[in-house]
Parts: C-alpha cells; sequence; structure tokens
C-alpha cells in the first residue's frame, strides 16, 4: 500500500509545487492580508483561480508560471507551507493515506493563507517595534512632516512634490511606494539622514490604518490627491473611504493646512471630516493655482503656462497637472522661490511609478499604466491614447480590469469600456473581473485568449499604440519590456 501512496505523492508533488507558489504570489499581491484574500476568492477572478485545479500547459515554463517576487517574507511564507505540506505527506505515507496527497492538493490555498495569519502576528509586534524606533529617530532632527493619502495618486504626487521641494530643502520620502507602518518604519530607519522634510505616503484599506500610522508621525501638511471607488469591496461604501482619508486630516497640526484636489469633489468632503483644519484647493474652481495652455507638445510631453512663462516637462500625461498643482501649490506655501519651482518642474524625471511612453523594438508605441489601476487612472490613461488615435494611430488597449470593487465592479467596468470603446480599436483582455461587461461592449473587437494576444502583439508596428492598464502576467512583461525611449 505505501508504494501506491509514493506514487501518488510523486504524481501529484509538482502539481502541488505550482498550484503552491501560485497562491504564494495570490497572498503577496493581496499583501498577505486576509480581508483581501478574502475579498479576492469572492470575485469572480479568485473563485477562477480557486477552481482552477488543473495546471495549463504555460505553468510548466519559465515565463507561463506565476510565482511570488523574492521577499523576506514571501520566502519566509513558502518554507513554512513547504514544511506543512511535507508534514501533511509523510502523515499520508507513515499511515497509508493514499487519498491525502489528492486532498492537500485541493486544499493548497489554505497553506499559505494560514502561514501568512501565523506571519501577521509576528509582523504586529515587529511593527510596533520599528515605529517606536523610527518616531524616535525622526524626533531628534524634528522634521517637517508632509504626508498624503488618497485613492489615486499618491505616489505619482508625492515623487513630484519632494523633487520640487528639494531644489530649496532636504526632503526625504521613501523611493518605493512604502505606505504601511512596518514598510514606512523600515524605510526610516534605513535610509533618514535628518533631512529637513519627511514626506510619507498613508494608505488605508478600512478605517483606523491611517490614524494609527499617523499616531506616529502627525503631519503639519497634508494632501488630499482623490477619492474613487478603489478597494470598495474592502471598505464597504464610499462614505467608508471619506472617512479613512479623513483620519490624515483629523491628525493634521492645527498650526498647519491640508491642501486638497478641489477637481474631485469628494475631497472636500474629505476635508469635512474636520472643519478646525485650513483646507486650500490646489485644483478646481477654487484652485490657488492656475495653469494655462496646457497641452501635449509633438513628443506626447505635458507643456503648460504658469506666471506667464511655458514650463515644459517629461510628463507624458495631462491629468498629471493636478500632481503639477500640488507640488505648486505645497512649494508656494513654503516659500520655495519660483524660479526653483519652474526648474524643479522641468527637469523632474518621472519614474517607474509615473505612466510612460516608450517606443518597443517592433516599432510601435507603449503607453504604460501597468503599475496599479484604479478608475480615475484608468480614464486618464484613455485620454493620452486619445491623443494618439487623433495622430491616425491604431490604438489598443491590453488591461486585466480592476480589482477589489465589490458590488460595483459591472458598473465601473461598464463605464471604462464605453470609454475605451470611443478610443480604443481593440481590447486585449487578461483579467476576469470586468471580462464579460468589456465583451458586451467590444464584441468580436476584443479577445482574452493567450495566444490571440500573443500573435497580436507580434504584429505591432509603428503605426499602432498599445495602453498597457493594470497589472499583466511575467510573459507580457517581458514580451512588452522597455527597449529604448
Amino acid at each position: 500500500m505505501s508504494i501506491f501512496v509514493i506514487f501518488i505523492i510523486i504524481i501529484f508533488l509538482p502539481l502541488i509545487l505550482i498550484r503552491l507558489l501560485r497562491w504564494l504570489a495570490w497572498n503577496q499581491q493581496k499583501e498577505y492580508r486576509a480581508d483581501r484574500l478574502w475579498q479576492f476568492l469572492l470575485s469572480e477572478e479568485g473563485l477562477h483561480e480557486l477552481l482552477r485545479v488543473l495546471p495549463q500547459k504555460t505553468d510548466f515554463t519559465r515565463t507561463g508560471l506565476k510565482r511570488p517576487v523574492l521577499t523576506i517574507r514571501a520566502i519566509i511564507t513558502g518554507f513554512l507551507s513547504l514544511v506543512l505540506m511535507g508534514y501533511v505527506l509523510t502523515v499520508a505515507y507513515l499511515f497509508n493515506f493514499w487519498w491525502l496527497p489528492i486532498t492537500a492538493y485541493l486544499l493548497v490555498p489554505l497553506f499559505p493563507g494560514l502561514i501568512s495569519f501565523i506571519t501577521e502576528i509576528f509582523k504586529s509586534s515587529l511593527s510596533l517595534v520599528m515605529l517606536f524606533l523610527a518616531q524616535r529617530k525622526v524626533s531628534f532632527s524634528k522634521p517637517k512632516i508632509i504626508g498624503i493619502t488618497g485613492s489615486y495618486g499618491k505616489t505619482t504626487t508625492r515623487h513630484l512634490v519632494t523633487h520640487v521641494l528639494s531644489k530649496q530643502f532636504t526632503v526625504f520620502t521613501p523611493i518605493k511606494s512604502h505606505n504601511t507602518p512596518l514598510s514606512v518604519a523600515w524605510a526610516i530607519l534605513r535610509h533618514y539622514q535628518g533631512e529637513e522634510i519627511l514626506f510619507l505616503e498613508f494608505a488605508a484599506y478600512k478605517k483606523g490604518e491611517i490614524r494609527r500610522l499617523a499616531h506616529w508621525f502627525p503631519p503639519e501638511l497634508s494632501i488630499i490627491t482623490g477619492v474613487t471607488h478603489q478597494h470598495l469591496a474592502l471598505f464597504g461604501s464610499l462614505e467608508n473611504i471619506i472617512k479613512a482619508k479623513g483620519e490624515l486630516v483629523k491628525a493634521t497640526k492645527l498650526t498647519g493646512q491640508v491642501f486638497y484636489n478641489g477637481s474631485d469633489e469628494l475631497t472636500h468632503k474629505v476635508c469635512e471630516q474636520d472643519p478646525s483644519k485650513k483646507a486650500v484647493a490646489y485644483t478646481g474652481p477654487k484652485s490657488v493655482i492656475s495653469l494655462t495652455k496646457v497641452k501635449l507638445n509633438d513628443n506626447g510631453k505635458l507643456q503648460f503656462s504658469w506666471k506667464n512663462k511655458t514650463v515644459q516637462t517629461h510628463l507624458s500625461m495631462l491629468y498629471a497637472t493636478k500632481a503639477i498643482q500640488a507640488a505648486i501649490a505645497v512649494a508656494e506655501f513654503l516659500q520655495v522661490p519660483t524660479a526653483k519651482i519652474h526648474l524643479g518642474l522641468t527637469q523632474f524625471l518621472p519614474t517607474e511609478n509615473f505612466l510612460r511612453v516608450y517606443q518597443h523594438q517592433q516599432g510601435f508605441t507603449i503607453i504604460n499604466d501597468s503599475k496599479t489601476s484604479n478608475p480615475e487612472g484608468f480614464l486618464g490613461a484613455l485620454e493620452l491614447l486619445e491623443y494618439f488615435k487623433k495622430q491616425g494611430k491604431n490604438t489598443l488597449l491590453l488591461t486585466s480590469g480592476i480589482i477589489d470593487l465589490g458590488n460595483q465592479s459591472d458598473e465601473i467596468h461598464l463605464k471604462l469600456a464605453q470609454a475605451a470603446k470611443k478610443i480604443t480599436d481593440l481590447v486585449l483582455y487578461t483579467g476576469i473581473d470586468g471580462l464579460h461587461i468589456f465583451r458586451e461592449v467590444f464584441g468580436p473587437n476584443m479577445t482574452n485568449k493567450t495566444e490571440n494576444i500573443r500573435l497580436t502583439l507580434q504584429k505591432l508596428n509603428e503605426e499602432d499604440v498599445l495602453l498597457i492598464e493594470g497589472h499583466i502576467h511575467i510573459w507580457l512583461q517581458k514580451l512588452l519590456a522597455r527597449t529604448y525611449d
């Protein structure tokens, strides 16, 4: 009987490893959070992944296999999951439970989730220690703390504001999108060197998370970039999102100021969470900053006029004007000279966190907005795609849709599909959420078949422009990798 059990184990072991790697990647993508993972399982994509019992041919290739990025937590979670799986298989062998390896294979999604829950307890304790040490380190220098939050545009605005302010002050902000207590504390302990300004990003998936981080690092200035239906499934309602973002307003010192995106009416409601704080709009009808002659030049780069001077930037999207206005408003409040603000805006080079435009080696143009995806950013990227369409280019959209939208997923995807319909000639869809909506809107002008997508991309030339919106598979990342500007 043991020989038969060994045979079953040998057959299922590679399948178990492939399925385990996929679910380790999903846990990492959901930041090892039980609430995000649960909402993922309730989504179309999550249910599809859960029922994806049989591996596909691409799972046995280096580029097709979904796997986690190698981080300390991913390695620990993976190792402990393997130990747990090894224990189960050992029990199967010792007690001749031939059915146990099969059951373990089906229950693979539980292993990383269970380990993640255990490591989360350790992470919470470690976060408190790290936050205490980081706060102590910051207290010696007493920098001016700037905080930023919003459903979209946080990282873009943070890096642009930082660059402009750096023309007058020493500024520290985490290079990557560190916005959780542990990652913020770690970034400060490793890299903060007593700079005059400490610029932090405050993110949340539910109420209370911004408040807890702001307790350690209360800002003197705050920026509210905008509110949309991002992670609506976790917050439960738009009202809860507004209250969560309002925690940064409440944490802002009375002597400070809150800057908000006035073109987004919901940001004003965020500011109303604490009327005692002075709120200033950097965009919209009541904006303190006015830009004129905003357009994309012949090279697709944003330019505008401010204070009777033309400013030429390296940015490739019209909606970046909101981040620019935020940078100007904060810089003027901190009395940065106009000439230095001009210089900062002109010299700023977008990082990988920004939407990027570049040319593929086949000659076609790529608009890469794959780092993140939310409804506002999606629509903004479509505006840039429309710019190329007006030049007579063939336009394609490669997207995986938007996740964590809860019961408003269909409504939001319909809005996005209808907006894309006016601009996009062909849609290449790689996700599950929103797939049926895009199929209804685009009909034969959409495909989600892997081979069709591959063949389409291989035929593109200098007459084509491809917008990448949202996360895409590894094999697509490699196929569409940046080669030259």
